[in-house]
């Protein structure tokens, strides 16, 4: 299967998006990858694909939210 036909898959069986679906495990939840995956029953390696294209990886989110802070700084400022 691909990683389409996984995510449609994913989408039916819990009535969400795939993204509200990934952030309620790896935000939320906080789960590891290995953790991640068994609970929605898909291979590792697609849940790391996912949680890195919506940017649910812990260093992503901070990265993110750093990047917020400085924009809100610089509007203080500006």
């Amino acid at each position: 299967m691909r990683y389409l036909q996984y995510k449609g898959l994913i989408e039916r069986e819990y009535k969400k998006s795939l993204k509200k679906i990934m952030y309620e495990i790896c935000v939320e939840k906080g789960l590891n990858a290995s953790d991640g995956a068994k609970s929605l029953g898909i291979a590792k390696e697609i849940f790391v694909y996912w949680r890195h294209h919506y940017r649910f990886e812990r260093r992503q989110l901070l990265f993110d939210q750093t990047v917020k802070e400085l924009d809100e700084l610089k509007d203080l400022y500006a």
